[in-house]
């Protein structure tokens, strides 16, 4: 039997919340109010930018950093424009994720379907420290989610069939529950909700863990009782 969990990365595995917030006080010196607001601003502007043409996320990144920078009417350089960029390559993995993924990859084969560039997600990989056994990404297939086509190709890629069992999981319903579901693939869907998305996330989630270690622990059961 062929198990098979992939991942969205970045707040799902990436804790990009606080790699941001770290950056924009070192970089900015701003104050946690308007850091929130800038967090508001950007993920707009990104959640728009991906469902229009393709370009790389590098361009994408940078276009909504500099959106919420001149919105919110914060002084900058380009310099520090670049630094803020850059610093996806520094964000931090959560606590939790190495351990569960290397649990994980005991029991299937574990990959990451990410709306990034192959220079960021190398960065982050290292950072975690765990060999995955598929990575897909935007800069490969020149498309971001919340498309549903994503999964599509990303299942090409990894060579799925319907007797493959494929758990996708992450921490976003917009970005990747919905979409997975709505592309009508055999993908069984999981909600590790960090952010308090679940009540949103319900209808298309066909599983709801709070906690990683739970997720692992259910997860595995439940592939051992299909062995």
């Amino acid at each position: 039997m062929r198990v098979i969990f992939t991942f969205d990365t970045y707040g799902t595995l990436i804790d990009w919340l606080g790699g941001v917030k770290e950056t924009l006080k070192k970089l900015f010196n701003l104050e946690d109010e308007t850091i929130d607001k800038f967090i508001q601003v950007w993920g707009e502007y990104d959640y728009r930018l991906v469902q229009s043409e393709y370009k790389p996320y590098r361009e994408i990144l940078m276009d909504g950093f500099k959106a919420a920078l001149d919105r919110l009417e914060i002084p900058y350089t380009m310099e520090k424009l670049e630094s803020l960029t850059l610093s996806i390559k520094e964000w931090p993995p959560f606590p939790d994720t190495t351990k569960n993924l290397l649990m994980l990859k005991k029991i299937g084969e574990i990959g990451i379907i990410s709306n990034t560039d192959r220079e960021f997600i190398q960065a982050s990989i290292s950072k975690m420290g765990v060999e995955f056994d598929h990575v897909v990404v935007a800069e490969d297939i020149k498309l971001y989610k919340p498309n549903p086509k994503v999964f599509h190709m990303a299942s090409k890629i990894m060579d799925l069939d319907a007797r493959s069992h494929w758990f996708h999981i992450s921490s976003y319903h917009t970005y990747d529950i919905i979409p997975a579901k709505k592309s009508g693939l055999n993908i069984i869907t999981v909600l590790l909700d960090r952010y308090g998305y679940a009540y949103q996330a319900g209808e298309y989630a066909d599983y709801i863990f709070k906690s990683f270690d739970k997720l692992v622990y259910e997860l595995g059961k439940m592939v051992s009782s299909k062995a």
